[in-house]
């Protein structure tokens, strides 16, 4: 999806040119109406000079030469005159072309004149010594026309740079605008990923509502998860007990039950006794502390080893492969669960070792557990992923460790393998993708 910032940019550019152009166009066409308008007081004053410069003689009205603007005598000048009385003049700037004469006033359209020119014409009826007179003055408005054109280009193209100016400008401000988002947005990723517990509420007003409900929101997520983790360990603890009595209760009838009845308890029994041994192992591996913590493999990994060790006293060999000063972008309590589980069920396949190693990369974080017991067959590996599934029932156990790392490496859209390990045991091969950070462009 396109950013915001580029969205606003892309919609107001458009509208800036729509406006640059009707300005442009619009001071063009002012400054038009205020020239027609300059042009016309000077045509008018050329009337009253032309009307000045007719002389009364012997046989009526004549006009003195003399006393008309020298730009009139050369020939396709740009001014042009036209008297028309009883009898006719017309300026030698015309030489052998004729003005158009539609009308009293000033015409409302440019005129075709001489040599290609576009003629601004005014035309007057005038009395003087009982003759009736018309005078037509026009004047060339070409090279008007031409600069206006200019202007225009010029206007249009500076008006250009500066609606680009400006769409960078906006562009570069919307962009600082947003980064308190885009510092929300790198704080809610490091939340996620277990580095904070809360996002800085250091923002603008307009954000500040919207930072306090997403950590009030937080600390009620957090408080309810502690609640259910407590409740679930609680009751784990407190069924533990009720639950041998019905074993042993049970093992003591067996023998005055119909077998049907017999193995439908004890399927029940089992299933109840899975549950438990799920909580209680989570509570047994996680270590209480805070949540809101990232994984630290010098503490958190040599910790669980520790623990393991003491769960399997005589047991394999549990080695650490990987560079342990850097801590990983993912929540402990997850990665604890997680590791706890590939751990646990390797310890109860290995003979004499099991392997840990890992690589934090730019992308991704690889994961590997190993172990040099018998391994799990080809064909039966997706079978093995399946919650309860179990290959050997001898061992103890509830199969709930392989589908637990599954569906954990599945929420945080990571890939599980199971293959061969170097060993000669089971390798589980894990890649977990870290944080995605986008900004807001």
């Amino acid at each position: 999806m396109m950013s915001i910032s580029r969205r606003l940019t892309l919609s107001l550019v458009p509208l800036l040119l729509i406006s640059l152009l009707l300005v442009v166009q619009g001071s063009v066409w002012l400054y038009d109406r205020a020239q027609r308008n300059y042009l016309t007081l000077l045509l008018q004053r050329e009337t009253d000079s032309l009307l000045a410069a007719l002389t009364v003689g012997s046989d009526g009205l004549y006009l003195d030469m003399d006393k008309v603007d020298p730009d009139y005598r050369r020939p396709y000048s740009g001014r042009y005159f036209v008297v028309q009385g009883n009898e006719k003049w017309r300026s030698r700037s015309l030489w052998d072309q004729r003005l158009p004469l539609p009308g009293d006033g000033l015409q409302s359209d440019l005129l075709p004149g001489p040599s290609g020119q576009e003629l601004l014409v005014w035309s007057g009826e005038y009395l003087k010594s009982g003759e009736r007179l018309t005078i037509s003055v026009a004047i060339d408005y070409q090279p008007l026309l031409g600069e206006f054109r200019r202007a225009s280009w010029w206007l249009s193209g500076l008006g250009v740079l500066v609606v680009l100016l400006a769409a960078g400008v906006q562009h570069w401000l919307l962009r600082r605008s947003l980064r308190p988002l885009q510092s929300a947005q790198r704080e809610l990723a490091e939340w996620r990923s277990g580095e904070r517990l809360q996002l800085n509420e250091q923002v603008p007003e307009e954000l500040a509502p919207l930072v306090s409900e997403i950590n009030h929101l937080g600390q009620q997520i957090e408080a309810l998860l502690e609640r259910a983790r407590n409740s679930a360990g609680d009751l784990g603890h407190a069924l533990k007990t009720p639950l041998a009595v019905i074993e042993s209760r049970l093992d003591s009838l067996a023998a005055q039950l119909p077998a049907q009845q017999r193995d439908e308890l004890q399927t029940q029994v089992q299933a109840m006794r899975t549950q438990l041994e799920r909580t209680l192992q989570r509570a047994r591996l996680a270590p209480d502390q805070p949540r809101g913590q990232r994984f630290a493999p010098d503490t958190d990994l040599s910790a669980l080893v520790q623990t393991l060790q003491r769960l399997y006293p005589g047991g394999p060999q549990i080695s650490l492969d990987g560079e342990l000063s850097a801590s990983w972008p993912f929540d402990r309590e997850d990665l604890l669960e997680l590791l706890g589980n590939l751990l646990d069920n390797a310890c109860k396949w290995a003979r004499a070792q099991v392997r840990v190693g890992w690589q934090l990369g730019a992308a991704q974080l690889t994961l590997e557990v190993a172990d040099d017991g018998p391994g799990i067959d080809p064909t039966a590996r997706d079978q093995v992923l399946g919650r309860g599934a179990r290959l050997d029932q001898q061992t103890p156990g509830h199969g709930l460790g392989l589908a637990i790392v599954r569906d954990m490496v599945a929420t945080y859209q990571g890939s599980l393998a199971l293959e061969q390990a170097p060993e000669g045991g089971l390798l589980v091969r894990i890649s977990l993708p870290r944080q995605r950070r986008r900004g807001l462009d």
